[in-house]
């Protein structure tokens, strides 16, 4: 992912020359501050929080929280996590930068820019943050793109994967596929492949290249013609049943043709040097001394 963040969220709090002076960061008392009411965001990683409150007390809090006034209170705009962990140490004040200028549409779409600027969320929930930005600010990729400093094409690329099922987004989310596992897997036309797929890269370790490689392939012999050259009986059950069987078992592609009389061949593919020695050992390993 381009690493082009930051921009965005800068832009929005920043402030020109022209609407008057840069009010400097004062102290408030934490109790005082109270969540953005239109932060979207509705867990916060644990672990992350307790790493994050022994640098704040060390180190102390680096970067001013950024807060409007909402009577007697302020509430955040930017900063909630430095703000958690404050009050976790038992902080009493806070640096924040006050913008009382700042209506209720851009406190939900710096709320939404700051959490998909986040370096640790993964694919899946970058995408998702990029739909929220459509759905309820009503932007097109291309403004989404603008506003979080990225390229169209890597908006358009992360919305892709929500069109993924749902145990897919899931392998994403906890690591077990990268992103550009997803994409591949995008090529396949039916939910039920994407998931066999998923199963079979978790399962064998697949990479990336090889992956685009199989659903390539795959793709292919779904869309080539017949040439009529063989007399081939109906497909029973059992015949995908066993393709199943030999596919599980030696990690590839197999198809298995019967003409009459059940005379056919049983085609197993592979796509480089390793392959076949993979499947060789499979089908006739080698003798142990």
């Amino acid at each position: 992912m381009e690493r082009r963040l930051g921009r965005g969220l800068g832009s929005l709090l920043g402030q020109k020359a022209e609407d008057g002076p840069q009010t400097g960061p004062v102290e408030l008392p934490v109790d005082a501050l109270r969540p953005n009411p239109f932060q979207p965001r509705t867990r916060f990683d644990e672990d992350s929080l307790r790493e994050l409150a022994e640098s704040i007390r060390l180190h102390g809090v680096l970067q001013p929280v950024v807060v409007r006034r909402a009577g007697a209170a302020f509430e955040l705009v930017a900063g909630e996590r430095r703000w958690r962990a404050s009050k976790s140490l038992g902080l009493t004040t806070i640096p924040a930068v006050v913008r009382d200028e700042l209506s209720d549409q851009q406190m939900l779409e710096l709320a939404l820019i700051e959490n998909v600027q986040r370096a640790e969320l993964d694919a899946i929930e970058r995408a998702r943050g990029f739909q929220q930005l459509i759905d309820l600010l009503h932007l097109t990729q291309e403004q989404v793109a603008e506003r979080v400093a990225l390229k169209r094409s890597t908006v358009a690329n992360h919305l892709r994967l929500l069109e993924l099922p749902k145990q897919v987004q899931e392998a994403v989310a906890r690591g077990l596929l990268s992103m550009g596992h997803a994409r591949a897997l995008l090529a396949l036309p039916a939910a039920k492949e994407q998931l066999r797929w998923m199963e079979k890269v978790v399962r064998d370790g697949l990479s990336v290249r090889q992956v685009e490689q199989l659903v390539k392939t795959e793709s292919e012999a779904r869309q080539a013609p017949s040439t009529g050259a063989k007399t081939l009986i109906p497909q029973a059950a059992w015949v995908g049943e066993l393709e199943e069987r030999l596919r599980r078992a030696l990690g590839t592609k197999v198809k298995v043709e019967c003409g009459p009389g059940y005379r056919g061949e049983v085609r197993i593919e592979f796509y480089q040097r390793v392959d076949l020695e993979r499947i060789a050992e499979a089908i006739a390993p080698r003798p142990k001394l």
